[in-house]
């Protein structure tokens, strides 16, 4: 239900060249990228390079390492893909003149080598520091095809001048895309990106505009990395941007302060008349994948530019009728807005840009005819008349379809009985009382998301306000009802703005989520403009970050105005806006509608596979290889390894249907459902019923924390106090019960630790919050998290554990200056720091003094962090053991959790600085006791 989305696993390793550009054909097109499918092979009997640039030699230049990455070979002439040899093939490198297994090396997967997924690619990454030697080969035949990654290690260098290679002022294309390559450092076109790397930062404004915006890592900016701009590797290397108006663009260094500016002119057609007329041709034939591309009609002339995509009309003829494409249940074709789902075995179509905008499709197995027009008036919706542009697509029968029979059909239960064969019910809601338990379902009101009056409508531009008011949220003959009623009401947050209806949205947030198992709900829904029925699932916490960086799963959405379509869908990726989506959609048989009768809406979950059911027929599966999460990179089944709760509602308008409004014959709507039940597998078992099971309130004196030693909560019986250690100032912002807003100043005890008590609190109590801190490099918000009081579990705090680093000796490397001794690390105080001198292998020594038993290291950094480092412990200053090896340091706070280990030394060892200076630390915690 929440929105703002798009798609892409996140890249392990870039292939600009290919994304939405594979193959450039004789006839102007292009080809869109995606993996062929073909029958299942399970043997290897033949590998070739996919391209020149994937093998058998890649050769990069990094500071110490460098990450490469290739396409997968081309398996048996092509006729298999990844997928269908992925259990013969394996990795060996090259150790001593031998052969040796991947695994049985210093590669780690997921660490310095892995998968990558990329619209419909898949292949190989890995980090290295030497020149590495690479067999990939068959099991059982032995087949082999070797690589050699090139390593040129070079030293690193900091900024005094650039010199344009390209522009400095550059036009966009009529997609507004446009770049350069980067500027030539230090004036010597020897020195290479990589070797400045570190110390180059880049901004962006409007030509307009006196204000520059960093976009490194600042998605709130609206500049989404590998979305809106990237880079690119072809010729040296550079920046891509994908603008909607004339901008300016500063590389700057970081240390010296030297910077270069370009202009990127971008500038929107003036049309005289809005005809249509080819791009450059009408007929056009499916390659062997059955892939065809199609540029859009130039208007007046000229190419359709962003802001004219949502005027085209596209129509297909079916049995000479020409009907809507985006219509599936008509068409039979299901628009893909991410590229060709091999998962899927329907045919596909969606946009492409490379230069100019167009459309593909694929597999076209057989010959079609379809036509694009566009409004005489130049507007969305207006009269189209004559203007079309005709084309005929020539199919290939060979075009490979993938085969998705294994998919197969599942059982499901009646209405009376829920027993499934292989599967144990664990929880259901049948509906059958005579009112909503709210000791299991809880009611979402209002229509903003919060206080900020522009997230009316819920984010999505919905019309609707929620409710808990009987008539919108029902039971009758053992159903739920969930209705939509015209009902115009104000709220506080904008007293001018009206959310014009009125309806329900019940959730289980409070008392039960799952992870991992089968979900079905058995529903019947209203038609009509505007109206979004939504049976679906957020997660429990955002562990992850929030959304939909720790995911969202649609188990069914529809749009009223299409009563023979459903569709489901996953959300995730990074946080808003740079969140993803995988989506798709299940047709009715002919003669059935949502609105017609009960349909049971299933969703099976597995650790790294999802699917989905309509009455038990499958339509969409997606894969870990698909989605991803920002806030755990490693991590391949996040975000959907965590628990998740149950949500049923009914919106009206809203960007899921392009903002339709309902007719007034469409309102009242009604939402029916019959069940709610939730399995795992097993061999059946008996019914359940959904009661809570509540954790007893805790009893004053046992006291447990949910936090880390930074901050957090601290309860004891019914009170609650808020802290934040280690801070120059510390805010709370905090809401009860979904009540309005609280921002108050926490109370300080002096020496940088802050607290905030919040007493007298009743089971089931919920409270979100938030801190608002300052930890040494600068103020900073924390994600929202929430505590139910009684629910919410927590460890018992152990009065003996304490940072038993405060105050102890440090031992270093060297220093930065006189003025950052290592005794900062340990002095309590976040207004001093220590930092190391400028070396990538500098380390420092913290002595406990005695033996202590420690479970938890916080590191508190300065701007200049370590992007690899270790931190080792000994019990006599001499021998060390490894604790933590971080790869991919991200800087701020950086807290260490662990079983318990004895240690009377710590050490920090450098490996690699994220700047060209020195390590530099606020404060170091180890928190633990002292042991005899």
């Amino acid at each position: 239900m929440l929105r703002f989305r798009s798609l892409n696993k996140q890249r392990k390793y870039r292939l600009l060249s290919l994304l939405l550009a594979a193959v450039l054909a004789t006839t102007g097109f292009i080809t869109v990228p995606g993996d062929t499918a073909y029958a299942a092979e399970t043997v290897i009997n033949a590998m070739t390079y996919f391209s020149p640039n994937d093998g058998p030699i890649i050769t990069k230049s990094g500071v110490g390492q460098a990450s490469y990455g290739f396409v997968m070979p081309i398996f048996n002439g092509g006729a298999s893909t990844w997928q269908d040899v992925a259990s013969d093939l394996k990795v060996n490198v090259r150790v001593n003149n031998s052969w040796v297994d991947i695994d049985s090396t210093d590669f780690v997967y997921n660490v310095n080598w892995g998968h990558w997924y990329d619209s419909g690619y898949t292949g190989y990454w890995f980090i290295v520091s030497e020149t590495t030697y690479l067999r990939l080969a068959s099991i059982a035949t032995g087949v082999t095809l070797d690589y050699t990654l090139v390593f040129n290690n070079i030293a690193a260098t900091t900024i005094t001048s650039m010199t344009p290679t390209q522009g400095p002022v550059l036009t966009a294309s009529p997609t507004g895309g446009s770049g350069f390559t980067y500027p030539i450092f230090n004036g010597d076109p020897s020195i290479p990106y990589a070797a400045v790397a570190s110390d180059l930062r880049l901004f962006v404004k409007p030509v307009a505009s006196s204000e520059w915006v960093s976009i490194d890592n600042n998605a709130a900016s609206g500049w989404i990395y590998d979305s809106n701009f990237g880079q690119f590797t072809d010729g040296g290397g550079g920046y891509w941007f994908i603008v909607t108006e004339s901008i300016n663009v500063k590389l700057q260094s970081a240390s010296s302060g030297a910077y270069l500016i370009y202009t990127i002119n971008y500038s929107t057609p003036v049309r005289n008349n809005y005809l249509i007329t080819p791009y450059d041709g009408t007929q056009y034939t499916a390659d062997a994948l059955g892939a065809i591309g199609i540029p859009l009609p130039k208007i007046d002339g000229g190419a359709a530019v962003s802001s004219e995509l949502g005027n085209f009309r596209y129509e297909i003829k079916i049995n000479n009728v020409w009907v809507d494409l985006g219509n599936y249940s008509q068409s039979g074709f299901l628009y893909s807005a991410n590229g060709y789902n091999n998962q899927s075995d329907a045919n596909q179509w969606g946009y492409w840009s490379d230069y100019i905008y167009g459309l593909w499709f694929r597999p076209i197995q057989v010959d079609m005819e379809i036509r694009i027009g566009y409004p005489l008036n130049g507007q969305a919706g207006g009269e189209i008349g004559s203007n079309y542009v005709y084309y005929t697509l020539i199919g290939n029968p060979n075009a490979p379809r993938p085969d998705v029979s294994e998919l197969g059909d599942i059982e499901i239960g009646s209405p009376d009985n829920p027993a499934i064969n292989g599967w144990n019910l664990t929880w259901q809601e049948e509906f059958n009382q005579s009112s909503l338990n709210t000791n299991v379902w809880d009611y979402s009101i209002g229509y903003y998301l919060n206080d900020d009056p522009n997230t009316w409508g819920w984010g999505n531009n919905e019309l609707e306000h929620y409710t808990n008011s009987s008539n919108n949220v029902f039971l009758t003959d053992g159903k739920l009802n969930i209705r939509a009623l015209y009902e115009p009401k104000s709220f506080p947050q904008d007293p001018n703005r009206l959310a014009l209806y009125s309806s329900g949205r019940i959730t289980t947030k409070n008392s039960f989520s799952f992870r991992y198992g089968r979900i079905d709900f058995r529903a019947k829904l209203p038609t009509g403009n505007g109206i979004w029925p939504a049976l679906w699932m957020l997660p429990a916490n955002d562990t992850y970050g929030t959304w939909a960086a720790s995911g969202e799963i649609d188990v069914m959405e529809a749009r009223g105005r299409l009563p023979g379509i459903t569709t489901g869908a996953l959300h995730f990726g990074g946080q808003w806006p740079a969140n993803q989506y995988i989506s798709g959609e299940y047709v009715f048989p002919q003669g059935q509608t949502f609105d017609s009768d009960y349909h049971v809406y299933t969703l099976i979950w597995e650790e790294d596979n999802i699917r989905w059911y309509v009455d038990g027929v499958c339509f969409l599966q997606a894969t870990s290889d698909q989605w991803y999460s920002a806030g755990a990179p490693e991590d391949d089944n996040a975000p959907f390894d965590q628990p998740f709760y149950i949500i049923m509602n009914l919106a009206i308008g809203g960007n899921f249907d392009g903002g339709l409004a309902p007719n007034p014959e469409d309102i009242p709507a009604t939402m029916q459902v019959d069940y709610v039940r939730v399995y795992t597998e097993g061999d059946g078992g008996p019914t359940v019923t959904p009661t809570p099971t509540p954790t007893p309130t805790p009893t004053p004196g046992e006291e447990i924390i949910i936090g880390d030693a930074v901050k957090g909560v601290r309860i004891n019986g019914n009170n609650a106090s808020f802290y934040v250690n280690g801070a120059s100032f510390a805010d709370l912002h905090y809401r009860l019960n979904n009540g309005i807003q609280m921002n108050v100043a926490m109370y300080s005890d002096g020496s940088g630790n802050y607290t905030y008590p919040l007493n007298g609190l009743n089971y089931g109590d919920t409270i979100e919050y938030f801190f608002t801190y300052n930890p040494g490099g600068g103020a900073l918000d924390t994600q929202t998290f929430t505590y139910i009081h009684g629910v919410t579990q927590g460890n018992p705090q152990n009065p003996d554990t304490v940072n038993v680093a405060a105050g102890k000796v440090v031992t270093c490397s060297g220093l930065e200056s006189d003025a950052f001794p290592g005794s900062y690390l340990t002095d309590n105080n976040t207004a001093s720091r220590w930092s190391s001198n400028f070396a990538d292998d500098a380390w420092f020594v913290i002595h406990l003094g005695s033996s202590c038993q420690i479970s938890q290291i916080i590191l508190n950094w300065e701007a200049a962090y370590g992007r690899q480092y270790q931190i080792l412990v000994s019990t006599d200053g001499q021998n060390y053991s490894q604790l933590v090896h971080q790869t991919s340091g991200t800087g701020g706070v950086e807290t260490f959790n662990f079983a318990p280990v004895t240690a009377k030394y710590i050490k920090f060892q450098g490996i690699e600085r994220a700047l060209p200076y020195g390590y530099s630390l606020w404060e170091v915690a180890v928190m633990g006791k002292t042991v005899s």
